[in-house]
């Protein structure tokens, strides 16, 4: 297509079509700020001189920009009160789709509303769409309770704290999953395509760093498991008799996690053990700790190069020893006071949920 061609279609896009917020903004810049007169800003932006002055009148008069919004519109055809309602219709059932509110406002008001309308008062009050975030929030709730209630029957501070998880890796986790590609287009690339074992390690985290980790091929069984812990209790110097450091261990509720004799042994060396709540990963900082270490990963491997995976996920480790963690304790609700907020990490107003 020719500049020639082209003239015709820019011209139906600037004389047919409303301007955009954007820009009559340009245009009144032109006003205010350069000195352009009125004729001279309709010449420069294809409109009628009219037009041009209703954006300066409308702007002056009430600070709009451009046409009227919608916002005005729903607000004042929908009081305060009809407002807060779908806003607190929301609030308690945030799945709905904008049609089912539509027909519980008509049942409630005996009054149309259209989707937009509720999509503009939802947007004024500060709500979106978003993706949604499952939890079992009861179950949870309850556990949560059991865990602040055990961790507040002892004394502890970030140095007697440990937190203990298991972390699996392959090749696959090691390579870049995402580039840049042409809208539209599938983006091939071509690169290391080699399976590799299954490396699973068993870190312990304290709030100075990783204090140690454990590796095995496949996966860790309650055997291996077993003895890793009694490695680090006995051998690695981090672990004292409680109220001495390194003596409160948080894990999950794994099945290998769970075994009574296991249990009762590091109790017996003193070791006080606290199981996390169900479905709540955010409540232990180690997840984090695995979640930057996959990025550093992907960040630093060097596909095609022939290297020792476990030599490099090595050097990859060693960056997070000796490193203090206190804010990421306290981002997990494990305040250096000795107290335990779980509102910090479950980012929830729980006087929603029966707290106080």
């Amino acid at each position: 297509m020719n500049s020639k061609k082209k003239v015709p279609v820019i011209l139906a896009e600037v004389k047919n079509r409303q301007a955009s917020k954007n820009t009559i903004c340009h245009a009144l810049y032109g006003y205010y700020f350069n000195g352009l007169k009125r004729s001279q800003l309709a010449r420069i932006y294809g409109k009628h001189e009219t037009t041009i002055a209703n954006w300066i009148m409308q702007f002056e008069s009430n600070g709009n920009i451009g046409r009227k919004r919608d916002k005005e519109v729903a607000y004042r055809k929908f009081g305060h009160l009809k407002r807060q309602w779908l806003i607190e219709l929301y609030s308690k059932q945030p799945i709905l789709y904008l049609s089912e509110a539509q027909k519980l406002f008509f049942e409630k008001f005996h009054q149309s509303i259209s989707v937009s309308s509720i999509h503009i008062i939802l947007h004024e009050a500060g709500l979106t769409w978003k993706v949604l975030e499952r939890r079992a929030i009861q179950l949870q709730l309850r556990d949560i309770l059991r865990f602040c209630d055990e961790l507040s029957k002892i004394n502890w501070s970030w140095e007697n704290l440990v937190f203990l998880d298991e972390v699996s890796f392959n090749g696959s986790d090691m390579l870049r999953k995402k580039g840049y590609g042409v809208k539209g287009e599938n983006l091939v690339f071509r690169g290391e395509f080699t399976r590799t074992a299954r490396i699973s390690l068993l870190c312990f985290l304290g709030v100075h760093g990783v204090l140690d980790c454990f590796e095995t091929e496949g996966t860790f069984t309650r055997k291996v498991f077993a003895e890793c812990c009694r490695k680090f209790a006995l051998e690695s110097g981090c672990v004292k008799t409680y109220p001495g450091p390194g003596s409160v261990w948080i894990l999950d509720g794994a099945k290998i996690h769970c075994s009574d004799k296991l249990i009762y042994y590091l109790r017996s060396l003193g070791i006080v053990i606290i199981f996390l709540p169900a479905y709540a990963p955010m409540l232990n900082p180690i997840e984090i700790i695995f979640g930057i270490l996959k990025q550093k990963l992907r960040k630093n491997f060097k596909e095609n190069f022939k290297i020792d995976k476990k030599i490099f996920l090595c050097e990859i480790l060693n960056e997070f020893q000796n490193k203090y963690y206190g804010k990421l304790f306290a981002k997990s609700g494990y305040l250096a006071s000795g107290l335990f907020d779980p509102s910090r990490a479950l980012n929830l107003d729980l006087a929603k949920f029966g707290y106080q």
